[in-house]
């Protein structure tokens, strides 16, 4: 019996699983590294987060962002916009450094099973585990309206089923929603090509601009500090 099965290759269960084989516990990871990053993000998209809140965690504080950016000659730092490309490539070979192994198989069923649990893949294979780490990303809770549910794919799509904007070229695409996902994927709907119209519930739109490295007098630093997640005390917390 293992001791921890963790579902999900993302950065939470990269993540999970580096600390894990630190602690030396027996252990087996199922999924595709970075797949949701990969396949369910548009090509062309920055992260609202700055590399300095980006790194993965492995014990020791190691194979950060900033490490994998300085032996590429990369840009890591704030105030810089993080491309998708690069962080996806990043939890790429933070997963080859800090995890023994990653199972690209898809997990079917967990189930209790007497002190702990059987973890079904689409192998067949039957996995007994005391405890599981589900770790599978926010695709598979994505929401979609209810006036929208009878409409047929090609016409009602979430953002998280476009990897590749380029199909939507020439065409009119409304984009519903008020948040960083919606207000990016309009742009980059409009740079390939498409006439994006953004429909949303709010008075205000938020975009989460990067905040200046520099440049910002005491007064103002002291109102809205800097974080990796923007400007303000809230992100700062």
């Amino acid at each position: 019996m293992y001791d921890l099965v963790v579902v999900g290759a993302g950065p939470y269960g990269l993540s999970i699983a580096a600390h894990a084989a630190a602690a030396g516990l027996r252990l087996r990871v199922l999924g595709r590294p970075m797949a949701s990053w990969h396949d369910h993000m548009p090509a062309g998209m920055l992260l609202t987060s700055g590399p300095r809140t980006s790194s993965l965690s492995a014990p020791g504080g190691r194979h950060t962002l900033a490490e994998y950016c300085a032996t590429r000659e990369l840009p890591a730092e704030d105030g810089v916009p993080l491309p998708l490309d690069t962080f996806t490539a990043y939890g790429s070979w933070f997963g080859e450094r800090a995890v023994p192994q990653v199972e690209e198989v898809t997990v079917t069923a967990v189930r209790p099973d007497g002190d702990g649990f059987q973890v079904q893949a689409d192998t067949g294979e039957r996995i007994a585990t005391r405890t599981v780490a589900l770790a599978v990303g926010a695709v598979p809770f994505a929401h979609r309206p209810w006036p929208l549910l009878e409409l047929p794919p090609e016409l009602a799509s979430h953002s998280s089923d476009h990897h590749d904007l380029s199909r939507f070229a020439g065409r009119d695409v409304a984009v519903i929603g008020a948040g960083q996902s919606a207000l990016e994927t309009a742009t980059l709907l409009a740079e390939h090509g498409a006439r994006p119209c953004v429909v949303a519930r709010t008075g205000r739109l938020h975009w989460a601009a990067p905040v200046p490295s520099s440049g910002r007098g005491r007064l103002r630093a002291l109102c809205s500090p800097r974080s990796g997640l923007g400007a303000g005390w809230p992100n700062r917390a």
